[in-house]
């Protein structure tokens, strides 16, 4: 679950100026990492990358199955219409800073998991 908390302390937490982070509101309001509770403006705390955890973590769980990184790029590239190399550089990189790709890429990792793996993704781990 993603927590939203007001923008000075985001800005706080990030070392920026509240300006910085209110800027990318007024571009595009309705932008998910933003949130209107109780007449303020809050934002994801992570508000950069909102969804790189949850590509780690799934990424993660991938490389379980593909053992390494190119052939988990080869294998996603054959599901979408996205370059190896591309998805290379956005693994290698790993700042997902387009909203838009970075669900393509929950989605395709998911889709991935679910039918490469013999175990559920929740017991995928390494220990």
């Amino acid at each position: 679950m993603k927590s939203y908390l007001p923008i000075e302390k985001v800005a706080l937490l990030n070392e920026v100026e509240p300006i910085n982070i209110l800027n990318i509101y007024y571009k595009n309001k309705s932008d998910e990492r933003f949130k209107i509770i109780d007449n303020k403006v809050c934002v994801l705390e992570n508000y950069r990358y909102p969804y790189a955890d949850e590509v780690n973590e799934l990424r993660q769980k991938a490389l379980i199955i593909a053992r390494s990184e190119n052939a988990l790029c080869k294998e996603i590239s054959k599901m979408c219409d996205i370059k190896q190399d591309t998805l290379y550089k956005y693994f290698f990189r790993f700042t997902f800073k387009q909203i838009k790709v970075a669900k393509q890429i929950i989605v395709l990792l998911n889709e991935y998991i679910n039918q490469n793996s013999l175990f559920p993704a929740d017991e995928l781990c390494y220990e």
